[in-house]
């Protein structure tokens, strides 16, 4: 048997590759474990062992143990590079309402040429390892013009099975009718969309992620570059389910290692598709076009850019240029491309279609705590308890901002109320969908005398308590100095220090108004928070 070719060791700041004559050198006695994590397989993402030499020289190879065998080179032997089969393509998977005891599941359908099918036609979702647990919808729950969102429920499935009836079989080329579930091992979800990564993904450093496990808590190392905290946990059919929110702070080999142990990958470069030509619009999933040819940038570690039905596909850049440069000829109306290693992991369907016609602007609902609605432009009334929500038909970005200072920034999910509080003067709200800002509101006093009233706003919001704790840092006596003027307010800040800690979002508010104090300015400053 041939070595493993593609194997990397940690080194300084990156993966390495090494081969096993090397390896050898620096491990001379006995077999080096897959558990071991020293040696990985740049190909798969998975740790594989050094054999002991006793038989034959000594080679690198992948466990008998390792959950998934699709590696090429375990398939195909040495002196390959990483492929996928252009069919092959997951389904999204979001998980949603969250909160500190439950959380739901939500699949998506991207956009499927449905115009034909009759009304009889019927979607069915089951879930592997819970008998009896399906959903069934109808034709008239489908967006025929972008992605569909359904309920898959509370319970995490390893696969879910899709079955059509009264359908057309050209549907299975949109919709596969198997789609890879939620490992019990380990399963991260982007932060901000809250989409299950695909096998393999690239993760960022200072990027949010939530890790989904099953059986026991992870207590992870905050002093090691990863920063993580539990955000929920609900029991299933007898087992307890963790959610945390995991974040990497530093690119170093803890931080790495980490994401790996769940079949991700921490890098700087993560991969990216984007179109360049023609002019084009964009959706989920879905980019629409009235060319025969495309021009697309491929960023990342991609071994290989596919298209399904088969398409002609000319490498544009030279080797070795960073970003790669593709054009595809599109010979069907729907074309899906895609971009990965072992597996897709960035794929859009490419739609020809006229573009030029003009299509009803998205309305956004902006309502009080009453489901008053809130108009847009300048005012001087605060909303109710300082509470605006936000439902929007499609996914689109809310921008907070205070005396031109962009705050936060938050993306909205399609069809899900995004609830913002703590609103107050000064502050300004945008919703964009696209490049399109559909809504903005200011929110603006002249002037403010009562500097009593704004201390008790600001300690109302910091003394509401039931959030997360961290240990209070040294800078809260410079915080409690500067707020000398509003002696309740140090007070507090003098108790938390006795205390030792403080809730996280209270000492991100304390900082902005210390800031603000800092630079003498003669205004009522607003303290921003948010809840999903």
């Amino acid at each position: 048997m041939a070595s493993l070719t593609h194997v990397c060791v940690w080194s300084g700041n990156g993966w390495k590759r090494i081969t096993a004559e090397e390896a050898a050198k620096v491990h001379p006695g006995g077999t080096v474990s897959a558990h071991s994590g020293l040696f990985m397989c740049e190909l798969c993402g998975q740790y594989v062992l050094l054999t002991d030499g006793k038989q034959r020289v000594r080679y690198f190879k992948h466990s008998s143990h390792e959950k998934n065998k699709d590696c090429p080179e375990r398939k195909s032997g040495a002196n390959v590079w990483a492929s996928y089969n252009s069919e092959e393509h997951n389904l999204p998977i979001r998980i949603i309402k969250i909160n500190p005891l439950s959380f739901q599941f939500e699949l998506g359908l991207i956009r499927a040429p449905i115009g034909t099918l009759g009304n009889n036609f019927r979607i069915e979702i089951k879930l592997k390892g819970f008998d009896g647990e399906s959903f069934i919808y109808s034709k008239e729950r489908l967006n025929s013009d972008k992605i569909t969102y359904l309920s898959i429920g509370e319970k995490p499935a390893e696969t879910y099975y899709l079955s059509l009836y009264n359908g057309t079989e050209k549907l299975q080329a949109f919709w596969p009718a198997e789609i890879k579930g939620i490992d019990p091992k380990g399963t991260l979800f982007e932060g901000e969309s809250r989409k299950m990564l695909p096998y393999d993904s690239d993760v960022e450093i200072n990027k949010e992620y939530y890790l989904l496990k099953r059986g026991y808590p992870y207590y992870g190392k905050l002093n090691s570059g990863l920063i993580s905290h539990e955000v929920s946990r609900m029991r299933v059919a007898g087992n307890i389910w963790y959610l945390y929110s995991v974040c990497a702070t530093e690119f170093n080999e803890n931080t790495a290692r980490f994401f790996l142990d769940y079949h991700c990958r921490l890098t700087e470069h993560p991969i990216i598709l984007q179109p360049v030509w023609p002019l084009f619009g964009e959706g989920s999933y879905l980019i629409r076009h009235n060319q025969r040819k495309l021009v697309l940038l491929i960023k990342g570690n991609v071994s290989s850019v596919k298209t399904f039905p088969i398409a002609p596909i000319r490498k544009l850049s030279r080797e070795p240029s960073y970003p790669m440069i593709y054009e595809v000829n599109c010979s069907d109306r729907q074309q899906l491309i895609s971009a990965g290693r072992t597996k897709a992991l960035q794929y859009t369907y490419f739609w020809k279609e006229p573009i030029g016609t003009k299509v009803p602007v998205p309305k956004v609902m902006v309502t009080d705590i009453l489901g008053n609605s809130v108009g847009l432009g300048k005012t001087d009334i605060l909303p109710k308890e300082g509470i605006l929500r936000f439902d929007s038909p499609y996914d689109g970005q809310l921008i907070i901002g205070h005396r031109g200072r962009t705050l936060e920034k938050h993306k909205i999910l399609a069809n899900h109320i995004l609830e913002v509080d703590s609103i107050t003067w000064d502050i300004n709200i945008q919703f964009y969908i696209g490049l399109d800002c559909l809504w903005e509101i200011l929110y603006q006093k002249e002037c403010i005398s009562n500097s009593a009233e704004y201390e008790m706003e600001i300690l109302k919001y910091i003394a509401c308590g039931n959030r997360r704790m961290i240990p209070a840092p040294h800078s809260l006596r410079n915080v409690a100095i500067s707020l000398k003027e509003y002696p309740k307010i140090s007070e507090w800040i003098k108790r938390c220090i006795k205390k030792k800690r403080i809730d996280e979002q209270s000492y991100r508010r304390l900082q902005l108004v210390y800031r603000k104090v800092k630079k003498s300015e003669e205004v009522h400053y607003g303290l921003y928070g948010y809840s999903l």
